[in-house]
């Protein structure tokens, strides 16, 4: 029997759980296995915590913040006993830093935010890299993105203030690195030995931002599902405006999805030489709903699906065209993401809304009608080229890392194979402009890779919810000198098995020996032996190597 429904964790959509009230139960313990990190000599603090209140105001390079309090924080489980110190960077960038009372080696970790920030994470992503950042060898530091806010979904904060926007843009980033690292000078007595950063959706965003802007700033990246975030606006209010009736109701049902996903994964499921109910890479993939329509005039929910739901299911994995079927988007919905069209999270609860607030307030402030909705979006050249103009501040997409290569700078970029807010296609076509811009693949490798992810969806989860010490990885390549060829993922399957499998810096493959398909013993490396050529074909792609459209309004 095909063991085809997997265990579904929390997906961290791009906007989605955050301006929920509710908060998700905890997902069980990881079972991945972490890296071994690097000896390194142990620091102790050189004064007690509550001393750094002894200067609360305090400048570093022309940055300016304050504290507001530091005490102890007790250690519990496998978390490290630390300083938590919180305080601002003017003009209102929240931080918290956390600085270990034991086993602190010289390390420096920032993580990223999500979404349009405004709150401070607690954590990073992949999650199973939380054991490093919190088990004391780090300093840790959060912050909320340059501005206030009710959740990652909302953008009233920017309305009226080009100076939020811009410390959201890319700022409040910078600040916090300053900030931090000179607070652990002052504890330790010296500053931070290596720097690292892991963000992933907006956090990875953040992450190229720092490497593309601020190349000094960090050692290593890890930089997950970065999309180019103006775009990302007109995906979710295509998917709304495709998945929603006249009336605003859902045209996806549980039952509908779930059937849709099953057959994509029966049909698409061995081209990558294993039948595993796994899709390695869905760019391989083609499958027509139209196979699953029910006869005229019936229907029968979970057994086949309406004219509305193919319809409907059809333009998801298109993705945002024009009225001429031009790509507005870097390709729609992956295959084997279909799991993730309904239920909390799904473009059509809360992205929609996001996409909303993002447009109005940071985007085209001031230049839509009173009563824009989602439902008033036109997509056609012209409505792309004015975002892509406007979102110059918030595009995390220039190609050109020769500063940050150059500062010995390493960048691991990673993406879920079913990410339904970013797609399959878009990191991919930004990889390929880095190669192009930094001297072809190899002499990209030297310096930034890519690992894809097969069935993770945005961030976290997925329908094979994979968890992979990406950090770990990091920062063996950055003090070792150990490039990753292979990072090893863990997931536990609906019925408790736990799947190990390697991941294989992009554009290797994974060739199966036989065997057991949940032991990573059982796959090797199949290297390429011609690089692909990864530039998709839609106006905001900056891979140069091909004709680029040109972007001048022609409704």
């Amino acid at each position: 029997m095909r063991h085809w429904k997997w265990m579904i964790l929390c997906v961290a959509g791009l906007f989605s759980a955050a301006i929920a009230d509710a908060q998700p139960a905890p997902p069980p313990a990881s079972p991945a296995r972490l890296a071994v990190l690097p000896e390194r000599a142990v620091i102790a603090p050189a004064m007690v915590c509550a001393d750094l209140m002894r200067q609360p105001a305090r400048n570093a390079a022309g940055i300016a913040f304050r504290l507001r309090s530091a005490e102890d924080e007790p250690a519990t489980g496998t978390r490290a006993a630390f300083c938590l110190v919180k305080g601002y960077v003017a003009p209102q960038t929240e931080f918290e830093l956390r600085l270990p009372l034991t086993g602190y080696t010289g390390r420096f970790l920032q993580g990223g935010c999500g979404g349009m920030c405004g709150v401070i994470p607690t954590s990073i992503t992949p999650r199973c890299s939380n054991a490093h950042a919190f088990g004391g060898a780090f300093a840790v530091a959060f912050n909320n993105g340059g501005h206030h806010s009710a959740g990652i979904g909302d953008a009233t904060w920017a309305i009226g203030d080009p100076e939020l926007r811009a410390q959201f843009a890319e700022k409040a980033t910078h600040a916090v690195a300053v900030a931090s690292k000179a607070l652990v000078a002052g504890f330790y007595g010296k500053p931070p030995e290596k720097s690292y950063f892991a963000g992933c959706s907006g956090g990875g965003r953040e992450a190229l931002m720092e490497a593309q802007r601020y190349p000094g700033d960090f050692d290593g990246i890890v930089a997950g599902s970065s999309v180019a975030m103006p775009a990302a606006m007109q995906l979710f209010l295509w998917e709304a405006q495709k998945g929603l009736d006249p009336q605003g109701r859902e045209i996806f049902t549980d039952a509908a999805v779930h059937l849709l996903h099953k057959a994509v994964i029966e049909s698409c499921d061995a081209r990558d030489g294993i039948t595993d109910d796994q899709i390695d890479d869905p760019r391989s993939c083609s499958f027509d709903p139209a196979s699953l329509g029910c006869p005229p005039k019936e229907h029968a929910p979970g057994a086949c699906l309406s004219p509305a739901q193919v319809a409907a299911a059809r333009a998801y994995y298109r993705g945002p065209t024009d009225a001429e079927g031009n790509a507005l988007f870097p390709g729609g919905a992956p295959y084997g993401g279909e799991l993730g069209w309904v239920g909390r999270g799904a473009p059509t609860q809360t992205g929609k809304f996001a996409a909303e607030a993002f447009l109005n307030y940071l985007l085209l402030p001031g230049e839509l009608p009173a009563d824009f909705s989602w439902r008033d979006w036109r997509f056609t050249r012209a409505s792309l080229a004015r975002l892509l103009a406007a979102g110059t501040p918030y595009d995390s997409t220039d190609p050109d890392m020769r500063a940050f290569r150059d500062a010995g700078g390493k960048l691991l970029l990673w993406q879920g194979a079913a990410d339904n807010a970013a797609g399959i296609f878009g990191m991919l076509d930004y990889y390929q402009a880095v190669r192009e811009q930094m001297g072809g693949l190899a002499a990209t490798r030297d310096f930034a890779r890519i690992f894809l992810v097969p069935g993770g969806y945005h961030c976290a989860g997925g329908y094979v919810p994979y968890d992979q010490d990406f950090l770990g990885a990091m920062v063996n390549w950055v003090e070792l000198g150990k490039a990753p060829d292979a990072i090893e993922a863990s997931a536990t399957l609906v019925d408790g098995t736990v799947r190990r499998r390697p991941l294989y810096a992009y554009p290797t493959r994974t060739r199966y020996l036989g065997g057991d398909v949940n032991a990573a013993a059982s796959f090797a490396p199949l290297p390429v032996k011609n690089a692909p050529e990864d530039g998709f074909d839609w106006p905001g792609s900056h891979a140069v190597s091909r004709q680029r459209r040109n972007l001048a309004p022609h409704d």
